[in-house]
């Protein structure tokens, strides 16, 4: 028999995430201020005992939108990704919500703490999905922490007003994206 060419195997390792699903299409998504506005309360601290934020029903069914109409998978970018309580609550909700979110979310851009579009860019190194889009209520294009990579995420990255959440906006734009090819 043949042996394996490298190059196919390392393709398919960044394909491949867990439960072995292709990621080809991706959405990096934060918690607190995209799905769960502030609305000038102060948000729950992931992870303590204290009850965490809500979602509202609107930014879910915008969410799911996203991902239906996009065949796109989730990946946690959030500090909610660091307290495996706040993962539960999320995972909880996306199952209460029912498909596409039910099955949604298939993994996080790590633990360790870095700012937050190297996290990302560190992911999307490792597993070079078709398309991509951040949802955040940070910043990930300007000031200098994001020099770095600025190039990447300049047409990739949707800022969030923390107020409101996730808007129509936001949807239309998101599924533009992530039905593109391009990186």
């Amino acid at each position: 028999s043949r042996p394996r060419s490298r190059k196919t195997t390392k393709q398919k390792k960044k394909k491949l995430k867990e439960g072995g699903a292709l990621l080809n299409r991706v959405i990096f998504l934060d918690i607190d201020g995209v799905l769960a506005p502030f609305g000038g309360d102060d948000p729950p601290i992931p992870g303590s005992d204290a009850n965490f934020a809500p979602f509202p029903a609107a930014a879910l069914r915008r969410l799911a939108a996203i991902v239906e109409e996009a065949d796109a998978a989730i990946v946690l970018s959030s500090s909610w990704r660091a307290s495996d309580a706040a993962k539960a609550v999320i995972l909880e909700r996306f199952r209460a919500f029912g498909p596409p979110l039910s099955d949604a979310l298939r993994g996080e851009t790590g633990k360790a703490h870095a700012p937050r579009q190297w996290e990302i860019a560190s992911w999307l190194r490792l597993h070079k999905p078709a398309a991509w889009v951040a949802l955040d209520d940070e910043n990930l294009v300007d000031g200098p922490e994001n020099r770095r990579y600025r190039d990447l995420f300049r047409d990739r990255a949707l800022l969030v007003d923390s107020s409101l959440g996730l808007q129509d906006a936001h949807v239309a734009a998101a599924i533009s994206l992530l039905q593109c090819s391009d990186r």
